[in-house]
């Protein structure tokens, strides 16, 4: 059995999430695979739900089998997000495709991943970052072609996992609003809905949202403190100097320097400001700090590899899925986490499935929910009978 794959934040699950499954679906003609990122989602935030809730909404939504995308992959860059999600996918077994939506679905992706790859291209590309530009710019002005958008910069990134990964890419008009844009509606963007729900308008979201999807919002404690979290970071800016800031978090030419001037500020907000710059994107500076949460060495955050699959949700044809996985998959297999996961199991496993624990932890502490510890232990995945 062949199948699809998407890689996914769902944060939170939406109309053009669900719409985009469906259309997988049709058009490809295979069940759906998605590997989800769990606590934290790669633009530097504690996601909006819990990767249980997100899991069984995309479940309800379509997707036949829901896996997590280990934290040390989530918070990284677009690179090594993607390169984490495909690579778990393809060590599936199953999956020979990936699906992914794009701004400009027209662009060759899988032509400007290959010509990345050329000496030329990445001297281009050193040439620009010497300049001061950020590695999107560079990239993008290295390609000759327009790379700006959120979900074609994405849809690049797969490609060129997938060339490594043998896998082959599928990309689909992204439909609704813009990645950024903040207006409600039928196919509103995942930052207009957190936006709104933030605000106190979760009336206004019952046409954004699937009717599953919207009556999550009203049980699950959506949303976290920015008050709480910007105390644990701040903490961390404060308790540490800026070589073990730069210890614990992927820094580079004297980035610990910036976020400690930030330790200071009075908000989350105002540190971000302070931070970034032509250079350093803000999803950026919120992924380092992320990262200083969890008190680890940065090595941590250099996994190359995934190192298991872990299931999250799964249905009927899921199930079935799961079975050939257990012969075809080049990886450990957790349906439920045992209380010693690191029995024996590699370093990157045990390192990689604890930073899970904490960073489930560390979503319930920030929380606007009573926090729920160790849950990693006690949660078994979401099937959709």
């Amino acid at each position: 059995m062949n199948a699809t794959g998407i890689v996914a934040e769902y944060n939170p699950f939406h109309n053009g999430h669900a719409l985009h499954i469906n259309k997988t679906k049709e058009k490809l003609g295979q069940p759906v695979i998605v590997v989800m990122s769990g606590s934290f989602v790669q633009r530097g935030e504690p996601a909006f739900l819990d990767k249980w809730t997100r899991a069984k909404l995309a479940a309800s939504g379509g997707a036949n089998l829901v896996l997590e995308l280990p934290t040390v992959f989530s918070l990284r860059s677009a690179e090594f997000f993607a390169r984490g999600s495909v690579e778990l996918l393809a060590a599936t077994g199953l999956v020979n495709v990936i699906s992914c939506g794009a701004e400009h679905p027209e662009n060759n992706f899988n032509l400007l991943a290959q010509k990345y790859l050329e000496e030329n291209t990445q001297k281009e590309i050193k040439k620009y970052l010497d300049e001061g530009l950020s590695y999107a710019v560079a990239c993008e002005k290295a390609l000759g072609s327009e790379l700006s958008a959120p979900n074609d910069i994405l849809a690049f990134e797969y490609a060129k996992a997938c060339l490594k990964s043998g896998l082959k890419l599928h990309t689909f008009q992204r439909e609704g609003s813009g990645y950024n844009e903040q207006t409600l509606g039928a196919l509103a963007s995942a930052t207009a809905i957190r936006k709104a729900f933030d605000e106190g308008k979760l009336s206004e979201l019952s046409e954004c949202l699937p009717s599953y999807a919207f009556a999550s919002l009203e049980t699950n404690g959506a949303g976290y403190s920015k008050n709480k979290l910007w105390s644990l970071i701040q903490y961390a800016l404060v308790h540490n100097t800026t070589q073990e800031i730069a210890e614990l978090s992927e820094c580079s030419e004297g980035l610990e320097n910036l976020l400690k001037s930030a330790e200071a500020a009075c908000s989350l907000e105002e540190a971000l400001q302070i931070c970034t710059n032509k250079r350093y994107s803000t999803s950026r500076i919120r992924r380092l700090f992320m990262q200083l949460l969890f008190d680890k060495s940065v090595e941590i955050f250099k996994q190359e590899h995934p190192a298991y699959i872990r299931v999250l949700a799964f249905d009927d044809v899921g199930r079935e899925l799961l079975k050939e996985m257990k012969q075809s998959a080049t990886l450990p297999i957790i349906n439920k986490l045992g209380q010693h996961p690191e029995h024996d199991q590699s370093r990157e496993f045990t390192q990689s499935i604890f930073l899970d624990v904490l960073a489930t932890n560390l979503r319930e502490l920030v929380g606007n929910a009573d926090a729920q510890l160790n849950r990693d232990f006690t949660t078994s995945p979401f099937y959709k009978k």
